[in-house]
């Protein structure tokens, strides 16, 4: 029986230790990848990101603001640190990230109604991003604090159950097999691409936009840290189609909210779905959220503009 016993304890410790082993080359890999949701966080925890903006947000965060392009007109460094389809508790986790390594001397946050939610599970949309970053100390506390559990960060490999596609890119990255990225990130940039026709909005219910009194209270400390810190926060919400717009109740809170903060922290919020040109055409988007390459670039040039003259006038 003791003989049996110590067996099945080597047995299960030669497993266990090749599991992490695997789990170890995967997560590395994944971490070399071009692809944007892993390569804004490889930058950061390798320290490699040097900007003196970040652009924070959900994914009209990276997708609506071309760096190269601000960077061009106002003679500064920008890159995007945004996350699709996430709440402001989660888009902090990763500037938390950023600011270990970095102090930036502006943000230009993405807000809108979406962003005043709270994340109460990580199974979300794209969470394949935080896989790999259980290794890092810090993000393994940060993780915790949006869901992850203890079998996530200590039982190897158990978090990537049902990522076959992902393990199977990781693997071959942290074996040294480059995989193809067909649209790498660039400075933390992703655009996103197709053709719509807005057809689906007649048959979109109404939506009413509400903000967590949590979420409220996360964003206000931010601000408040931020203010503290010297950081210049600039608060946008970026072009969305006039009809989505339209199909949403509530929004006039949600700006009045915006209006008050930058008020209050000696800011400025830029809403550009108020007589903005760009809102107005189809043409323009690829979702009714998400404009297309060609619209990114015209309202980068624009905003780029508008900063350059706010740096202009407070610097």
């Amino acid at each position: 029986m003791k003989r049996f016993l110590i067996k099945t304890i080597l047995f299960l410790s030669i497993v266990f230790g090749m599991a992490w082993g695997l789990d170890f080359v995967i997560s590395k890999g994944l971490l070399k990848m071009e692809d944007y949701r892993f390569m804004s966080w490889n930058d950061m925890l390798n320290d490699n990101i040097e900007a003196d903006v970040v652009i924070l947000g959900n994914s009209r965060g990276f997708s609506h603001f071309e760096p190269w392009t601000i960077d061009s007109i106002c003679g500064i460094k920008t890159y995007c640190l945004g996350l699709g389809g996430y709440p402001i508790n989660v888009e902090l986790l990763k500037y938390n990230c950023f600011r270990l390594y970095n102090k930036p001397r502006c943000i230009i946050h993405q807000v809108d109604y979406m962003t005043m939610k709270m994340l109460q599970a990580p199974h979300q949309h794209q969470s394949e991003q935080f896989l790999p970053l259980i290794y890092d100390k810090i993000m393994r506390d940060e993780l915790r604090r949006v869901g992850y559990t203890w079998k996530d960060l200590y039982i190897p490999l158990y978090r990537y159950w049902g990522y076959q596609m992902v393990i199977k890119n990781g693997l071959l990255e942290g074996l040294g097999v480059k995989h193809y990225v067909s649209d790498p990130s660039r400075m933390g940039h992703h655009y996103e691409r197709g053709t719509w026709d807005g057809t689906e909005l007649a048959q979109m219910d109404t939506i009413v936009a509400t903000m967590d009194s949590t979420a409220l209270c996360e964003f206000e400390e931010y601000m408040q840290r931020c203010q503290e810190e010297g950081i210049r926060v600039i608060l946008v919400n970026s072009p969305t189609y006039i009809g989505a717009t339209n199909k949403t109740k509530g929004l006039e809170r949600v700006n009045a909210y915006f209006d008050s903060i930058a008020s209050a922290y000696n800011t400025v919020y830029w809403n550009y779905n108020e007589n903005y040109d760009l809102c107005n055409d189809t043409a323009n988007f690829c979702v009714s959220v998400h404009m297309n390459p060609h619209a990114t670039h015209e309202f980068s040039v624009d905003f780029a503009r508008d900063l350059k003259e706010l740096i202009n006038s407070v610097y």
